[in-house]
């Protein structure tokens, strides 16, 4: 009985690292951006990508700098000719009297950063130094990204932000989160009706003892529906899908652990009888 439930506990388990990984890997999205027309620049610390963001109000459809978070990277890959000693190209944080007035931590408006990695064709900007750079981490008023070269004829062909929460990919992870619980209740509801048979064909009951076993299982229904009701509703404070899955899985304990009292104390009370 008691090897039953450990393995119902562990497909739980694992259904449940399941879902927080697919949650994760909704949440953090990575950004490309289109580039039709990839042109060398002068070689003379020139511009060669010029990107106006959503928070100009002038793309609305465009990139939103708020998107990042501490663990994105800003990836930019390229071609150049001619010699530098050091990174051939810089990244360029950039805003203006705007929509919105900037952060009064902001440093100035044209705000340049180094990659912390780079080779012949790519390069690695951090959020951390690109924070560091434009003097805070509020990059709402963040209105053009650029990439400059370094006094070589630079020719960016792709640039990506990495682990960005895309303004409404929130609803396909709540959506993902859903259908794994969904998949997890029913797994946990198969393991649970496949141990009651095992009990039911392999140990006589009493009518006292029926009754006692026809209850319990009313009292779970109830409280599996009162998770569910706690689940599906919004949390007001925030929390996120980490919260709720540390709710199912301390649930799913709690029900284990009662579970194994349960048909323990049943068993020493069938022994006084032999």
């Amino acid at each position: 009985m008691m090897k039953n439930i450990l393995k119902a506990l562990l497909a739980v388990a694992i259904l449940m690292l399941a879902a927080a990984a697919l949650t994760i890997t909704v949440c953090a999205e990575d950004y490309v951006f289109e580039i039709s027309d990839p042109t060398p620049t002068s070689g003379e610390w020139d511009l060669a990508f010029i990107y106006e963001t959503a928070n100009a109000k002038n793309h609305l459809d465009n990139f939103d700098a708020t998107w990042m978070t501490p663990e994105s990277d800003v990836i930019v890959e390229y071609t150049y000719e001619g010699k530098c000693s050091k990174a051939p190209l810089e990244l360029i944080w950039q805003t203006w009297k705007g929509p919105v007035e900037p952060d009064p931590d902001v440093k100035k408006n044209w705000n340049k950063v180094s990659p912390y990695e780079y080779n012949e064709t790519s390069a690695k900007f951090s959020f951390e130094d690109i924070a560091k750079s434009y003097g805070t981490e509020n990059f709402s008023t963040v209105y053009a990204i650029n990439i400059g070269d370094r006094g070589v004829k630079l020719t960016v062909t792709g640039i990506k932000i990495t682990n960005c929460n895309i303004s409404g990919s929130e609803s396909a992870a709540v959506s993902s989160e859903t259908e794994a619980q969904t998949e997890t209740e029913a797994e946990t509801k198969t393991e649970a009706e496949t141990t009651t048979e095992a009990v039911t064909q392999s140990e006589p009951q009493t009518e006292s003892e029926t009754a006692k076993e026809t209850s319990a299982p009313a009292a779970v229904t109830s409280a599996e529906a009162e998770t569910a009701v706690t689940e599906s509703k919004p949390e007001e404070e925030g929390g996120g899908a980490a919260a709720v899955i540390v709710v199912i899985i301390i649930f799913v304990i709690m029900a284990a652990v009662m579970a194994a009292a349960y048909l323990s104390k049943k068993k020493k009370k069938k022994s006084r009888y032999y």
